[in-house]
């Protein structure tokens, strides 16, 4: 059987207003704009068999012509979508699914009654413009800026994005584009095609944060490799949380997206030594700012939700702690229409799409050098040196050098979430658990001199900053105690990495 004819696309999301910019961009100048108005139905059977099987039907009128395609699982990520396509002409507002015969459609089990059970789940309805575009020879791309609405179970959610179909020619074409247009427009990967997105619509009507999730590496897996999968899952957490934290006003959106990111960068940190010289600065200083960016907002966040509530009730009712909780809630939603700016900004779409272009590019063949289990062992090892230097200095360190250490502890604890399932489990899981404390005891300390930071930026009264000192003091004490308790748990703890020693080669008979 011949194989599927496969679209590929780059599906890239745009900050509002930014659609007219998108027309007139330079990168767009040679080509003569087209616009449409498309409207679209999908189908799937009140069971969502459709959906199960990861199949999408459409039914679309484009003008005066009707067309039906159905669409198969693939592959995504970051924003490119690689999948098997079939499209047919229709007759009129109706699904002939004798077109779909030698497709995955017609194996569904009770194939030949499925016409009876389809119905419309979820409508789109926008304008389209396209622009043809041949970047280079054997190259072509088809650009589609969308606008428009979703529609399912009487909900609505607007569409502004961009599609960069790759026609003929490497997927690097699309990527080439999305980072000129990225320079200057404000927009990012769309990791969720409109099919998903309205399924999304239809069954929810509140979008939950997305926590991480693990990752399981192989053994034979290439270091480089597992870098590129370590990255790509911290990705996918921070695109899910992206649209939360510009429209809820749900705390735990920034959390999650600011966590996602963090672990990108200590997962690429923790493989740098395994990747090419350089492959990681196109975006590596963006995704630090992005992180700054989300880290004084949820540093507010935290202020604001979790250490302000309990100073106040100790203060007591008083006229000076309900000014600063005004005051403080100012600075939140500050720090709050900062991070949306920053999200919705050409510089963190551009970090995205370079990663994502990063991500999707074959990866090149790795040579000798040490296989994954030995690459973790040294890199465990290394890092657990250095936990215990500045544990071993600790009743020297001032909060600078506590909050070193607390980033170093934080870094050994991604890196044996990412690495310890690759020795015996529940050695790896006690040491998880004892950096874990670890890193919540110089968080308290750190974060203690922080907030007495954020106490004294809004101005208080002379009694409410002095109550706030003495306070903050006593529980900053207390994380000290526990720092010196948990940090020594970690220094005891078995080193479930430990390696033998490759056993050399028989020496070949002379």
């Amino acid at each position: 059987m011949p194989s599927p004819p496969r679209e590929t696309e780059l599906k890239l999301v745009l900050a509002p207003g930014e659609a007219a910019r998108l027309a007139a961009h330079p990168a767009l100048a040679g080509a003569t704009p087209r616009r449409e108005r498309f409207e679209a139905w999908y189908f799937d059977t009140p069971a969502g068999e459709l959906a199960r099987h990861r199949l999408g039907l459409r039914l679309r009128r484009e003008g005066r012509r009707w067309r039906v395609t159905l669409k198969a699982d693939g592959e995504s990520g970051g924003g490119l979508h690689r999948r098997p396509e079939w499209e047919f002409p229709a007759g009129g507002p109706r699904v002939d699914l004798e077109r779909f015969a030698h497709t995955p459609l017609a194996a569904l089990p009770g194939a030949g009654t499925l016409h009876l059970r389809l119905a419309p789940i979820l409508r789109t309805a926008f304008q389209r413009t396209r622009w043809h575009l041949a970047p280079g020879p054997g190259s072509r791309l088809e650009v589609a800026l969308d606008e428009g609405v979703l529609a399912a179970r009487g909900r609505e959610r607007p569409v502004l994005e961009v599609e960069i179909e790759v026609l003929e020619g490497p997927e690097s074409a699309a990527f080439e584009l999305a980072e000129s247009l990225a320079q200057d427009i404000g927009l990012r990967p769309e990791p969720a095609s409109k099919l998903a997105r309205g399924l999304a619509l239809a069954t929810s009507a509140r979008q939950a944060p997305v926590h991480a999730v693990r990752v399981s590496l192989e053994e034979d897996t290439a270091p480089r490799e597992a870098a590129r999968r370590l990255a790509a899952t911290c990705l996918a957490q921070a695109q899910a949380n992206e649209a939360g934290v510009l429209a809820s006003g749900d705390v735990e959106f920034v959390h999650q997206l600011r966590v996602a990111l963090r672990r990108l960068r200590s997962a690429l940190r923790l493989f740098g030594e395994a990747l090419p010289p350089g492959e990681l600065q196109p975006f590596a200083a963006d995704l630090r700012w992005a992180a700054g960016q989300l880290g004084r907002c949820r540093d507010w966040d935290v202020f604001v939700t979790q250490t302000l509530p309990p100073l106040a009730a100790a203060y007591g009712d008083s006229p000076e702690a309900k000014a600063v909780a005004a005051h403080a809630r100012a600075r939140q939603r500050e720090a709050r229409r900062e991070a949306r700016a920053a999200i919705l900004s050409p510089r963190y779409g551009l970090a995205m799409v370079r990663l994502a272009r990063w991500l999707a590019a074959p990866a090149e063949p790795e040579g000798g050098g040490p296989g994954l289990k030995d690459f973790a062992s040294r890199r465990l090892r290394k890092g657990a040196r250095r936990v215990a230097d500045g544990a071993a200095r600790f009743a020297l360190l001032d909060a600078s050098g506590r909050h070193r250490l607390r980033i170093l502890v934080k870094r050994q604890r991604y890196a044996v979430e990412f690495l310890g399932p690759l020795f015996r489990g529940e050695p790896a899981r006690r040491h998880l658990r004892r950096l874990s404390r670890a890193q919540e005891s110089l968080g308290l300390a750190n974060d203690c001199a922080n907030a007495l930071a954020h106490v004294r930026e809004l101005s208080p009264a002379p009694a409410f900053e002095s109550f706030a000192r003495g306070w903050f003091a006593a529980r900053e004490l207390a994380g000290l105690q526990a720092c010196v308790r948990d940090l020594a748990s970690v220094a005891r703890a078995r080193r479930f990495w430990r390696r033998k020693p490759a056993s050399p080669a028989p020496a070949s008979p002379a």
